[in-house]
């Protein structure tokens, strides 16, 4: 097991000096688009999921508002 490894650490496919994958070189308009949408699809669900939450909160404390001001029932 240790020499597959040994082996596979070992092998290079791409050159250090392949113009194909040099970092000097920026992103077409596809490939940024999809970066932006992998880094950030954490952040725009997490603040959809904040907002349905406090829209949750503020529902319930406006039901909770209207019972009180109008009265419960029974206790009179």
């Amino acid at each position: 097991m240790t020499d597959d490894l040994a082996l596979l650490r070992a092998a290079n496919p791409v050159p250090d000096d392949d113009p194909r994958y040099a970092d000097s070189r920026p992103l077409h308009h596809g490939a940024e688009r999809a970066l932006n949408q992998l880094l950030h699809r954490g952040r725009r669900a997490r603040r959809t999921l904040v907002l349905r939450a406090e829209a949750a909160v503020c529902a319930a404390a406006a039901l909770l508002a209207i019972a009180f001001s109008a009265g419960l029932p029974g206790a009179g």
